[in-house]
């Protein structure tokens, strides 16, 4: 190879640099070809005429070349004198725990590397390529944006080259170091290893717990199940707060419309129980020895001590309702109605809500006095009763509708 014409003219005009870190079977040099800077690896002399590793080179060019991923080094050409890849401005993970050490205690700076190595990693195993060889070393990041970028594909194995020609034990899993069938859950194994090495939020504790299981079957099966298992940690961690907001307010909401039904009597007389939506009345009479007894009226948010006129008109309960349901309506449009198209979990639209799902407990409290003036035959009880329904079934229906957004993004 070093007699090749590539070698004896293409150095000598364009300029190379041997790197100092070399790999365990290739030399690796950058050089500089029509004004730009690439990335050549080439055989290590003694291993020029080893046909197991001239197999090895061929698969990780061929494997290379025909994948096209963001964070994956791109692989250009093969020459005589070795393989041709774009040259990543950029250093190692391992260097880069060494010489900023806090760099990953920014969780920002850790999700976006986890990100990037499981998006290139599930891109692989899609297009039926295991590395098989994940480790810091082996994983760079760029100088500019300090995005991922994956290299060495010479441990590989793929439909068409089932031969690998190594692997590191420090991140190997068990079914590689004993030289059982490897398949996706192999490379998540060594990501699991690698993010253990890594400063980590504590929602990533049972993911690299899963990854790193011994037994394969215990792992994850997919890069997709863990993206998907990691968002929904996050989701819920986000989604905490916000619930405790909305579980005040409707711990509040609750506490005020139900009051009422706290309230109790003792009763020696006539007790009038009322249908809420057939006004039918009904007595029932309590005996005198059972004076102490709190009663409680079987129909929600009803008092049994409330003063309701036998007499009340049918035509006033429904017109009421009606009253109620269009001044229900204005309020919520008012208001919540916007947040059916908002997605659950974000602090913004949290602190948003808050405001919103207030300000239209407050108008449903004020509808209630004005319906109580209106309607001077229909029990306060009622009243509230019905405003009291009618405002969780909206906010549990909004409520809901924002999950929903959000398990759909």
């Amino acid at each position: 190879m070093d007699s090749s014409q590539f070698s004896d003219n293409l150095f000598r005009h364009e300029g190379f640099e041997q790197f100092y870190t070399k790999g365990a079977t290739s030399d690796t040099f950058r050089i500089k070809l029509y004004g730009k800077l690439h990335f050549l690896k080439r055989l290590k002399k003694e291993l020029v005429g080893d046909i197991r590793y001239q197999e090895a080179f061929l698969k990780e060019f061929e494997t290379g070349y025909r994948l096209e991923h963001p964070n994956l080094v791109r692989y250009i050409s093969m020459t005589d004198d070795g393989i041709l890849m774009e040259y990543v401005d950029g250093e190692a993970l391992t260097q880069r725990l060494t010489d900023q050490p806090n760099y990953f205690k920014n969780k920002k700076n850790f999700d976006k590397f986890v990100r990037q190595l499981l998006d290139v990693v599930g891109y692989l195993h899609a297009h039926q390529v295991l590395h098989l060889d994940l480790k810091p070393d082996n994983i760079l990041l760029t100088r500019i944006n300090d995005d991922v970028k994956l290299i060495d594909l010479g441990c590989c194995y793929t439909d068409t080259f089932t031969d690998t020609t190594g692997h590191t034990d420090a991140c190997a899993a068990p079914e590689q170091l004993s030289g059982d069938k490897v398949d996706a859950r192999t490379d998540i194994y060594a990501i699991g290893k690698i993010l253990r090495q890594i400063t980590h939020p504590s929602i990533y504790n049972k993911v690299i717990e899963r990854c790193t299981a011994e037994e394969p079957e215990k792992r994850y099966s997919s890069v997709k199940d863990i993206q998907a298992d990691i968002l929904r940690k996050k989701r819920k961690k986000a989604f905490l707060p916000i619930a405790v907001i909305l579980l005040s307010i409707l711990i509040a909401l609750g506490t005020f419309f139900n009051s009422p039904q706290k309230e109790t009597s003792r009763v020696n007389t006539e007790t009038v129980e009322i249908d809420i939506d057939t006004m039918q009345q009904s007595v029932s009479i309590v005996p005198q020895e059972d004076k102490s007894q709190e009663v409680t009226s079987p129909q929600a948010g009803l008092r049994q001590n409330d003063t309701v006129p036998k007499s009340t008109p049918p035509d006033n309960l429904s017109l009421l309702k009606e009253d109620m349901e269009k001044r229900i309506d204005k309020a919520y449009q008012a208001t919540i109605a916007t947040f059916c198209d908002s997605v659950f979990p974000s602090p913004t639209i949290g602190l948003s809500w808050k405001t919103q799902s207030t300000a239209f407990h407050n108008e449903i409290l004020q509808m209630c006095k004005d319906l109580q003036e209106e309607y001077p035959t229909v029990s306060e009880t009622l009243i509230f009763s019905e405003a009291e329904s009618r405002f969780q079934t909206l906010v549990g229906f909004v409520f809901n509708k924002m999950r929903e957004n959000g398990e759909h993004h």
